[in-house]
């Protein structure tokens, strides 16, 4: 009997002291609620979200699961963030900050093993973070922004409306917002014309956590009904007139023009209206 009971409580303590090790969160909900605790991992891949949700063991020892579009911030430093850090918050998308004070834009992927965050950066490739050098997750910008009283967006962030209203257009510069189907770039060109194209910005092609995409697109999805299949969901693409569109993503060398006519921008979806954010392009004509 001795011998079974320094069992069970070997097994406990082990279980303990694994969970002690895993990183301490709170979880900044879209309505304001915070809920803090260890943050879990389960399954093959030691993954904390499962299924779309995101997963705590609270401080009052309750394991409980959220769902991933109803967290705001995922914040591991704690306390209220610096004037600097609210200011860089982008209007829409996903947003990670270091403890350093360094930045980016991307898209969160999972958080592993209890200590490391799986991040996608804005040009597709995935990053490991330890959780101890990671200061704050921001899933949902806007909620966040309300969440913390941040101040207004600066005009040269990321649009939020389809009419992409924001500072002046440099030369050659064209705003495409991801809620409309082509714009018109202004540029008349011929066929076998070598055009070049420097793209930036971040769009959201959805509502749900993570449907987010850089000028290259997201490559969690393809579609057959894309204007351009091949090419991840939300990237930037183009057309001439009406023949058929192309992808342009970050690429800057110069693409041959396919025909005739006027050149039109747009993003690679084939359901527009949930879209939010536009893609600033300088297009110049070689």
């Amino acid at each position: 009997m001795r011998h079974l009971i320094s069992a069970a409580a070997l097994v406990v303590c082990a279980a303990v002291g694994a969970l002690a090790a895993n990183a301490h969160a709170t979880f900044i909900m879209t309505n304001g609620q915070r809920e803090s605790g260890a943050v879990v991992h389960h399954g093959g891949t030691d993954s904390n979200l499962i299924d779309n949700n995101l997963n705590l063991a609270l401080d009052s020892g309750q394991e409980k699961s959220y769902p991933a579009d109803q967290v705001a911030v995922i914040d591991f430093a704690g306390g209220q963030p610096s004037a600097t850090e609210l200011q860089q918050i982008p209007a829409n998308g996903q947003f990670l900050v270091m403890r350093s004070g360094q930045s980016q834009p991307g898209t969160f992927v999972n958080i592993v093993h209890g200590d490391t965050v799986l991040w996608r950066s804005a040009t597709g490739q995935q990053q490991q973070y330890p959780v101890a050098d990671v200061a704050r997750v921001y899933l949902n910008s806007q909620a966040a922004r309300v969440a913390f009283n941040a101040p207004a967006t600066p005009p040269a962030a990321v649009g939020t409306s389809g009419t992409a209203a924001a500072a002046p257009l440099q030369p050659g510069e064209v705003r495409v917002p991801a809620n409309e189907a082509w714009t018109d770039s202004g540029v008349q060109v011929k066929k076998g014309d070598r055009v070049s194209f420097r793209a930036s910005g971040q769009i959201t092609f959805g509502r749900s956590a993570g449907q987010t995409a850089g000028p290259d697109g997201n490559n969690a999805m393809k579609g057959p009904d894309f204007p351009v299949p091949v090419m991840p969901v939300g990237g930037l693409i183009g057309k001439v007139d009406n023949s058929p569109a192309f992808p342009i993503g970050t690429n800057t060398q110069p693409i041959v023009m396919p025909a005739d006519g006027r050149l039109m921008l747009g993003v690679n979806d084939n359901e527009l209206g949930d879209n939010s954010g536009f893609f600033s392009v300088v297009v110049t004509k070689r």
